[in-house]
């Protein structure tokens, strides 16, 4: 699956030359994007909105953390892929980021698979936002055949 249009990435890094590794991953797998770094929550949270159409996190940077950033998007309500690339992440930080919400978890020496983890996160996010309208559609069809349900009488 190649990314359609050009897709807003977020990337949460204090290294600038790690970011574009991770931007020329995401180039070597079709996904045309425009890449915003930001270092510290600040910049984070301003760049939350409009909303980004995926986040690549870092899991530590010295005064904000990924779990600390993904916890931040899930309380605003935000269904934004979220991946951790991160230099050096244990099982227990794994399974507890996965807990939280995230997408995906990598290492930095093992980018390759930034690519395809992004595509198929992309893809889960495309897949629930069809669901979430499905639902909201079936809501709606059911308000309606209650009100007519209702009022049959009145019809005859």
């Amino acid at each position: 699956m190649v990314t359609p249009t050009p897709i807003r990435v977020l990337v949460l890094e204090d290294n600038p030359v790690d970011a574009d590794l991770m931007a020329r991953e995401l180039r070597q797998s079709g996904i045309e994007a425009q890449v915003e770094r930001v270092e510290t929550e600040t910049e984070f949270v301003a760049r939350l909105t409009p909303e980004p159409d995926l986040i690549l996190s870092d899991y530590q940077l010295p005064q904000f953390s990924g779990l600390q950033a993904l916890r931040l998007v899930r309380s605003r309500g935000l269904d934004v892929p979220f991946i951790i690339v991160s230099g050096s992440i244990g099982e227990d930080i794994a399974v507890e980021a996965m807990r939280e919400g995230a997408d995906d978890y990598l290492l930095k020496d093992r980018t390759a698979r930034l690519g395809p983890a992004a595509l198929q996160a992309l893809e889960k996010s495309r897949l629930r936002a069809e669901m979430r309208r499905a639902e909201a559609k079936l809501r709606e069809t059911d308000v309606k055949f209650r009100l007519i349900a209702a009022n049959i009488r009145d019809l005859f």
